[in-house]
Formats: structure tokens, sequence, C-alpha cells
């Protein structure tokens, strides 16, 4: 008699048919074949089948085929043990998530000799636990359909009247001692051994696999209502594992928060965050905001394995962040944004999916991208933080159309990932302006149902000195400028940031004070990304002195020695020249100085900024034409910017097309109108790699992939590409 056997299929997708079958018995005989009768043959008498995820896959499909009963038979299912007994990395060698890690595809013959060894490996590392933690998986899952025939087979029961007790003596200082266990143990058995388990790892980089998370969301709360709820009474683990000055003292090595004019509006806003409530912080510029994010950040990875997702809006800022965490020791950040090549985008991308990561920083467009959601959807996600959350606001000197999309984003993950409750969201900005935080606070209310606790500063940065220089506009402006701008520079040889107005000026000066003798860069929107990269490292490095830049530079630039900020040109708006202005002197030690050279033509030259960049009516109504147009026979399409530009009749040269097409559709959606799905990049080849046209031909025509028809069509494409090329 067999006594158990190892079974895979291999099905249809579509029809759900049976296409093959394999199957090995303990005693080592093999089965291998598409017929069922041969099959139902192969595993009669076995006390037991095993597969691996086979319970919800395999064996509904073999019911509906052989009319054949298996509830006579104990259904071992090696997915389900997998994260119970190997919840630490590297987990086991034949795992990918749900999947086997296999040598050959559509071999159910070879999967079931995989889940076959996998079983075993389970069943040897079950018989390895201590007598407390088997009684608790036990107690927990002893009658689930998943788990049941297991214990059946490893011989192995226990009658455990207090499982409770057991649970807090055996992760006594590793859960909250005053959590409802009671409860949890009632609605939430499977969900709780598997928290267990990952807990009794030890291990910072494991996490709960994306197929558990996808199954069973509730694993996430779980974990939550354990490791990250602090207690009415304070237990030992939470006064030691959730205390916002531990965390603050652990991971920066502090021993206390900043202070903003006296209140401890840091601390509250670290605090609020460890609480699971959505906040928003309005912290000067240089005040220390970063902190108030990163410490429940960190302290969420390490014990719950969360990841906190922050959105910024600049790529320059999220490397600047996580370069200056990787200098405090902490590498548990990574960003992914446009700055990096593909090797180091698939490192970035690894790095979230294997757990080491407990800290995201992408812009809000990444947001469209498919591969960003398949990301999050297969992680505990403890907060979306929004990083200068003022480009929400039509009303404040940033809006960015794209920060419109982040509450459909996270309201979409949540019905996707079917939590029961809201991820928090944490929004801070320098910008204190009424409207601004009306607008804030209105926005996720209305999208997300979260009513943002506020945390206000109203310090002042007393290191900052500021003077107005006037430039006489009855002499050269521009030499009078430039010449005032060597005498400040001069006077005072320090870190310095000078903010102009145009890219093509940014550039101009920084060459022509390059020079003159002085260390100096350009930063610009329209700069190579390399090149930007570059000259913000030199300049934060010290090996530049000066950065010339438009207002594409600094916004959460940690760089605390600025001595200097000169505005060549003046902001556009008094908020950002706050926000410009307030990237000197970050270290309250250093005083700093920040000038504007001032010419009364300087506002002349804004206003028509500004009017350029206004979106008329009649454009949106351009673009809305242009959609109707490319979708009149399809009613989904997928098209760029520049393309739905071009239909609706623009020229290439206008300024900033693709951002004005961006925000006439986010107008129409927000309308009505349409609705804008996540982006679908395509791939086309530019270059072709052979060196001549008789080349390409001989390979086609040796081809067996075409036929002759097809290598007709290809020969002649191949010659018009030669011909075009020439």
């Amino acid at each position: 008699m067999n006594d158990i056997v190892f079974i895979d299929t291999e099905i249809d997708a579509k029809s759900k048919k049976v296409l093959d079958i394999g199957s090995i018995a303990s005693s080592g005989e093999r089965f291998h074949s598409n017929s069922v009768p041969g099959f139902l043959m192969h595993i009669s008498g076995a006390s037991y089948v095993c597969g691996h995820n086979i319970l919800h896959h395999d064996l509904p499909c073999l019911k509906r085929a052989a009319s054949f009963d298996f509830s006579a038979i104990g259904v071992i299912d090696t997915l389900y043990l997998s994260p119970l007994l190997f919840p630490a990395k590297p987990y086991h060698a034949l795992l990918k998530d749900d999947k086997l890690q296999t040598d050959e595809l559509n071999n159910p013959l070879n999967d079931a000799i995989k889940a076959k060894e996998l079983f075993y490996d389970e069943l040897e590392a079950f018989n390895a636990l201590d007598s407390d933690l088997k009684q608790i998986f036990y107690a927990l899952l002893g009658d689930k359909e998943e788990f049941a025939a297991f214990f059946s087979f490893a011989g192995f029961s226990a009658s455990l009247l207090d499982v409770k007790t057991l649970i807090q003596k055996r992760f006594l200082t590793q859960i909250c001692e005053n959590a409802d266990l009671e409860k949890i143990i009632a609605e939430n058995p499977i969900e709780l051994a598997y928290c267990l388990a990952l807990i009794n790892a030890k291990d910072r980089d494991s996490i709960t696999p994306p197929w558990v998370t996808k199954n069973y969301p509730d694993v996430a709360r779980v974990m939550c209502l354990l490791r990250s709820t602090a207690c009415v009474d304070v237990c030992a683990y939470c006064d030691q594992s959730l205390n916002a000055i531990n965390g603050l003292k652990k991971y920066f090595g502090y021993d206390s928060y900043r202070t903003y004019g006296g209140a401890p509006l840091q601390e509250q806003a670290v605090k609020a965050a460890l609480e699971h409530k959505s906040l928003l912080a309005v912290f000067p510029t240089g005040g220390g905001k970063s902190i108030a994010f990163q410490v429940p950040a960190l302290m969420s990875g390490e014990h719950v394995k969360g990841l906190t997702v922050v959105i910024s809006p600049l790529q320059s800022l999220m490397k600047d962040q996580v370069d200056n965490l990787e200098k405090a020791g902490i590498t548990r950040a990574v960003t992914i944004n446009g700055l990096l090549d593909p090797i180091e985008r698939a490192k970035a991308i690894e790095r979230v999916e294997n757990g080491s990561a407990h800290i995201l920083y992408i812009s809000p467009e990444s947001l469209r991208s498919k591969t960003i959601e398949r990301l999050l959807l297969g992680r505990n996600l403890v907060r979306f933080v929004i990083d200068e959350a003022h480009c929400f606001s039509a009303w404040g000197q940033d809006f960015r159309v794209d920060y419109l999309y982040i509450g459909d984003f996270i309201k979409s993950l949540q019905e996707k990932k079917k939590l029961a409750e809201k991820i928090p969201v944490s929004c801070f900005t320098a910008t204190a302006k009424q409207k601004v935080i009306q607008d804030i606070k209105a926005y996720f209310s209305d999208k997300l149902s979260l009513q943002l606790e506020t945390f206000t500063s109203k310090a002042t940065r007393t290191n900052l000195r500021y003077k107005v220089i006037p430039i006489s506009k009855d002499r050269d402006e521009e030499e009078d400028k430039y010449n005032t701008l060597r005498n400040l520079i001069d006077a005072k040889p320090c870190p310095t940031i000078v903010y102009v107005s145009r890219t093509r000026r940014a550039s101009r000066i920084a060459e022509r004070l390059s020079k003159d003798g002085y260390q100096a860069k350009p930063y610009h929107g329209k700069m190579d990304k390399q090149e930007k990269s570059d000259n913000q490292d030199a300049f934060i490095r010290g090996d530049v002195q000066i950065m010339v830049a438009t207002s594409a530079f600094g916004m959460g630039v940690d760089k605390k020695d600025v001595g200097m900020v000169i505005h060549y040109d003046i902001s556009d708006s008094l908020e950002n020249y706050v926000q410009e202005a307030g990237r000197a002197g970050r270290d309250e030690a250093v005083s700093a100085d920040c000038y504007v050279l001032f010419n009364e033509e300087d506002l002349n030259k804004h206003f028509i900024l500004l009017n350029q960049t206004k979106l008329s009516i009649k454009e949106i109504q351009q673009v809305w034409k242009a959609i109707k147009d490319i979708t009149r026979f399809r009613s989904t399409v997928s098209n760029s910017a520049l393309e739905i530009a071009r239909k609706a009749g623009w020229d290439d040269s206008v300024s900033e097309i693709e951002t004005r097409v961006a925000t006439a559709i986010a107008a129409l959606e927000e309308a009505g109108y349409l609705k804008r799905g996540q982006n679908v990049p395509r791939i086309f080849a530019n270059s072709i790699l052979v060196r001549n046209a008789q080349e390409a031909i001989d390979r086609i025509s040796s081809s067996g992939r075409f036929n002759e028809k097809q290598k007709e069509h290809a020969v002649r494409i191949i010659k018009k590409l030669f011909s075009g090329k020439s």
C-alpha cells in the first residue's frame, strides 16, 4: 500500500481541463500520463495525497474530471506549510512565492518529485521546533483544512486548553502583553500562526510571502495588533519597542527631538505616526521633517516588516535622502526613479520584493507604473508619506497635477489588497498658507475619508539674515548683477546657491564663474540626468562651492553648511522664496545670508512666464477633441502626451508641452470626461545589429521562424531600413 502519494497536474487555464498528471508514491513508484483513471489506480490505497497548491488548484479540477471524492484521503498542501516552517530567509530553495522552483516547464512528474522533497523538509523542520511552538501551531491549525492532514501524518496532537497563556509565555517581550489574543485566536488563527512563525524567525529581512498577503490580508492587521499597537498599560514590549525617543536614539543617535518655538512638534508627529494616525506637519525648511517620518518607518520595518512609501516630487530629493541615511549607517531605504540605470533599478526592485527595504522613495508619476503597483501589492504597506505636500494645492507654488492621482492610487491599492483598515498618510510641507493646508486636508477627506491631525510650526529661522540689493536699470543691468554676485562670493567664501529663473542663464552664469576662477556648476530641469546627479553630488561633497540653479534644485537637499543663498532673479512667489532661502543655514550653528538682487524689470519677466504657463479652456477643449478622435473606434487607447498634443494641433515647440497635456487630461478626468489608467511602457528597436542588408537578408532566409510570405515582407522592411539609414 502506498502510504502517501505526491501529485501535480497541468491544467488548461481557460477550460480547467486536466492536460497532464504526474505522481510519485513514497515507495518510489511513478505515474506520468493524462489518463485520469490511471491516476486513480495509482493513488488507490493511499492514506494521503500531497502536492504544492493542490487544495484550491489541482484537486477541484481532478474532482470534476474523475467524479472522485478526495475527502476519504488526507490532503496535504505544502504551499500552506511553507510560511509556517520556513519563515526566515533564505526560505527554502524550492520556493518562489507560491510557486515551486523547477528545472522544466510543464512537467508534472518533475514537480511532484519536487513537492515530495519539499514535504519531507517541512516535516523535518516541524519536528525540530520546540514543544511550545508545536503545541501553539496545533492548537491554532489542527482542525483547519489546510493543515489537519499534516498533523495527522506527523503523528502530532495535543490537548491544549489555554493557548493564549502559552503564546504570552513563549513570546514574552516579543509581542504586546495586553494584545487581545483571545479575539485574534477566535477570528484569525491562521493569520496569527503565520505572524508568530515570522516573529520567531528573528530575522529583520524576512517578510510574509506576497501570496499570503494576498490570500490572508488580515495578516498585516494581526501583526500590527501584536507588535505595533501600544497598550494603555505600557507593557515591557511596548515601553521598549514602541517608544519614540528609543527609536530616535537607536536609528539616529539623538537623545531628544527638535522643538519649534518651544513646542515638541517633531516628537508629537512621530508619536501620531506610531499611533497609526494620519497627519499634516508644517515644519520650516531645514526643520527636520525627514526624521519625523523616517523614525516611524524604520520602527515599523523592524517590528511588523512594513514598507513606508515616500512620494517625493524631485529625483534629486529622493537620492539625497537615501544617501544621507546610508551615511548614518541606515541601509533600509531605496529609491526607484529615472536617474537609475537598469541594473540599479533591478536591484532596488529586488530589495523591495525581498523585504530588505523598509522605506521606498518614488515620484507621484511612478504610481502609474504597473511594476510599482505589483511591488506594493506584495508588501505590508504601513504608511504613505507625501513630501512637499503643497504640490496638491492649486494655491501652492509648486502645484503638480500628478499629486492628484495619489488618493485614487491608494484607494485602488486598499481595495485590491482587501484591507479592512485604511492605510494612514503623513503629509509634510514648509508652506503654512492657510488655503494650501485646507486644500490638502480636504483632498484626503474627500478621496480617502482620512482626517489629518495638524502640527504647525510658528517658529522663524533666527540664524538667517535677509537683504535686498537694488540693481540700477540705468547702467548695464546684467553686468551690474554679475559684478554684485562676484563681490558677495568674494566677501564670504562658503557653500553658496545662486537661484536664477531661466535654464539658459543657469548654465551661462556657472560657465562664466568657472572661467573667472570660481568652483561653480549649473543645475536645471533640462540638463542630462547624469550631469544633474553628478553636479549635485559634487556640491554636497564640497568639491564645488557654488551651485547656479533654477528652482529645480534644492527641494529637500540636505546640505547643512550652505552659508549663502543669492537670488540673481526674484522667485515667482513669496512661498517659493521662503523655501529656497531656507536652504541656507540648515545647521543652526551656521549664520547664513540670503540676498535678493532686485530690479523692477524682474517682475515683468515673471508675469510673462506665469502667463505662458496658464492653461486655457480652449487648450483643454483641443485636447478633449484630440482624445475623442483617437478613441473614435476604440474606447481604450495608449498614447503619449506628445502624440495627443500633435493630434490637438499643437506645435512641438510649445513650452512644457507634456505637462500641459497632462494637466488638461487631469482636468477632464476630474470633470468625469475620461479615466486615465496606468502607463504602458513600449519598447522599440532603435538600431540595426547587422553590418549590411545582405547579412540581415541571409539570416531571415535561413530562419525557420518565418514562412515564405513573411520572409518576403521582412526582406522588404530591411531594405527600406537600410536605405533610410544611408
